[in-house]
C-alpha cells in the first residue's frame, strides 16, 4: 500500500500533523517507537495552552490522539530504523515491516538528556527517572531529589513535595530558568531544599540508587545526600 504521507513520531507534533493530513483527505500512517504524547504526558498540569486554562499532559496528548484515530489516521506502534528515497516514493523501514509513502513527516521531537555519569543507565528504573507523576508514587514519604532548574522541573518538585518526605532541588546555576511564580511557590514548601550552583557528579549504590555526589561548582564542595529516586529534567 503507498500512503500520502507516513508521520514519525506521535506525540503532538506528529499527531497535529495527522490531524491536518487527514482533514486535507490524504491517506496517513503513523509510526511511534514507544507511546503517543510525547515527553509531554510526563507534565502534570499545563496552563500556557490556549482554550485550556488547565490539563494534564496525559489528557491533552490522548486528545489528540483520538482526535487522529477518529478522524481515520491510522497509528502503529513500530519503530522506524532506516529510510530509503526511491525517488517518486520514500521507503520506510521497522522493526517488523517495510512502508511506502509519497512524502514523510519526520516528528521525532526529542530524548531525555543525560549527565554522562557512570552507572547512569544502570540506574534507570532503580532510583533514576525522567517522569515523576509515573514513579514518584514509589517514594512515598522518602527522601528524593530533581535535577533541572526549567518549568518542568520545578512543577515536578512541587508534584513530589506532596509525597515525599525530603525533595532537594539541584541546579546548575545560581537561578531557575522556570517561572519566578513557580520558584516562589517552591520556596513556600518547607521540605523543599534548593541547591544550586551544583552538579551531581556521582552516582552511588549496589543494585539500586542509594545516594548522591553533588560538587558545588564555585567551591568546589563535595556534598553526599542519601536519596531513593532522583527525576532528570535537565
Amino acid at each position: 500500500m503507498l500512503y500520502d504521507i507516513i508521520i514519525i513520531g506521535a506525540g503532538p507534533a506528529g499527531l497535529t500533523s495527522a490531524i491536518y493530513a487527514k482533514r486535507a483527505n490524504k491517506n496517513v500512517l503513523v509510526l511511534e517507537a514507544k507511546n503517543y504524547g510525547g515527553q509531554i504526558v510526563n507534565t502534570l498540569d499545563i496552563e500556557n495552552y490556549p482554550a485550556n486554562e488547565h490539563i494534564s499532559g496525559f489528557d491533552f496528548a490522548t486528545n489528540l490522539y483520538n482526535q487522529a484515530k477518529n478522524l481515520g489516521a491510522e497509528i502503529i506502534f513500530e519503530k522506524v530504523i532506516d529510510i530509503n528515497d526511491l525517488e517518486k516514493e520514500k521507503e520506510i523501514i521497522t522493526n517488523k515491516n517495510t512502508y511506502k509513502a509519497k512524502s514523510i513527516i519526520i516528528a521525532t521531537g526529542s530524548e531525555n538528556r543525560k549527565l554522562g555519569l557512570a552507572n547512569e543507565d544502570e540506574f534507570v528504573s532503580k532510583g533514576i527517572s525522567y517522569c515523576a507523576t509515573c514513579d514518584g508514587a514509589f517514594y512515598k514519604k522518602k527522601t528524593v531529589a530533581v535535577v533541572g532548574g526549567g518549568n518542568t522541573a520545578l512543577e515536578d518538585a512541587l508534584y513530589l513535595s506532596d509525597i515525599a518526605s525530603k525533595v532537594y532541588l539541584i541546579h546548575r546555576r545560581d537561578e531557575f530558568r522556570g517561572s519566578e511564580r513557580k520558584a516562589e511557590e517552591l520556596k513556600g514548601k518547607n521540605n523543599i531544599e534548593f541547591v544550586l550552583n551544583s552538579n551531581v557528579t556521582k552516582l552511588l549504590g549496589d543494585k539500586v540508587l542509594e545516594s548522591i555526589e553533588v560538587t558545588d561548582k564555585d567551591k568546589n564542595v563535595k556534598t553526599f545526600i542519601e536519596i531513593f529516586f532522583v527525576v532528570y529534567i535537565i
